[in-house]
């Protein structure tokens, strides 16, 4: 049952209404992250962010309406993945996990992130970044035999650097936040190109987060025909994310986002309700391991 009648107020969202429609049972937020002060962040990470706890990030959940989520670690943490390990231990079955390791990351390591509920590794080519690409390869081969995935945020300009690497990788392949395709023209950008090389395939997963990173209008409009593209035309391989607490516009002291309505923009453009259970259900279920 969803919970969408819930008007409570949620910590670092502009939400004026709830979703005006109700999504399907086991929906899934599939990007958000957490920060908590009882775990340090990484030496080089000055933005010194508010803590964003998992008991903060249940209203946005509620609000909006989904069961499931997926913990992504941030930056601010590096490899340190305890805060992401202790989030999930206290969501239970209802989450997934996205850590942050190096190539010299151990087998048992790894085992003791998958027993935690930890089903990918991301890569942030972002400043500060603890990964470099020439990690890439060797960690997708240890990631491809155990059935994870491999996650990359990047700019539009830095995944078309990296299109021979990204090509070559095996196993499933998660972009964040719509390939960074940058407005008002983003189908112009090779990087557009790349996408689609990289979902036929068969392997690549978009993920239509942080629309607001490239969108020029509040209610990310102009977003529209990119991201419909991706709905309708690569269905399959779609996923969906608030990226709750929008870390980069607390770090630059920016507006926060209206969840609801970002939310309400992707149902609309999905059209149609076996292109919403793809998106916020069945795909996430299939790549997330979701019993």
């Amino acid at each position: 049952m969803n919970s969408h009648s819930i008007k409570e107020e949620v910590k670092y969202s502009d939400i004026s209404s709830s979703p005006d429609s109700l999504l399907p049972e086991n929906s899934c937020d599939c990007h958000h992250h957490i920060y908590d002060h009882r775990f340090p962040c990484a030496p080089d990470d000055t933005r010194n962010l508010p803590d964003a706890t998992l008991d903060d990030y249940s209203h946005l959940k509620r609000r909006l309406g989904f069961q499931r989520h997926v913990l992504v670690q941030p930056s601010s943490y590096g490899t340190d993945n305890r805060c992401l390990l202790a989030a999930l231990a206290q969501a239970g079955d209802c989450a997934r996990g996205e850590a942050v390791v190096t190539d010299r990351v151990s087998d048992s390591e790894l085992d003791a992130l998958g027993q935690a509920g930890v089903t990918g590794v991301r890569f942030n080519f972002g400043a500060g970044s603890a990964t470099t690409p020439e990690m890439m390869l060797p960690l997708a081969h240890r990631l491809a035999a155990r059935g994870w995935h491999l996650q990359i945020h990047a700019s539009a300009d830095q995944l078309w650097s990296l299109r021979e690497r990204l090509l070559q990788l095996p196993g499933n392949l998660v972009i964040d936040h719509v390939f960074r395709l940058p407005q008002p023209e983003p189908m112009a950008h090779p990087a557009w190109r790349l996408a689609w090389e990289l979902i036929n395939q068969g392997r690549c997963w978009v993920k239509l987060s942080g629309l607001y990173h490239q969108s020029r209008r509040d209610d990310v409009s102009d977003m529209s025909a990119l991201v419909k593209s991706f709905l309708h035309e690569a269905t399959e391989r779609v996923l969906w994310g608030s990226d709750w607490p929008h870390p980069s516009l607390i770090s630059a002291n920016k507006k926060m986002p209206d969840d609801a309505l970002i939310l309400s923009k992707i149902f609309h453009w999905a059209s149609n309700e076996q292109v919403r259970h793809k998106l916020f259900v069945a795909n996430p279920a299939e790549l997330y391991r979701f019993n």
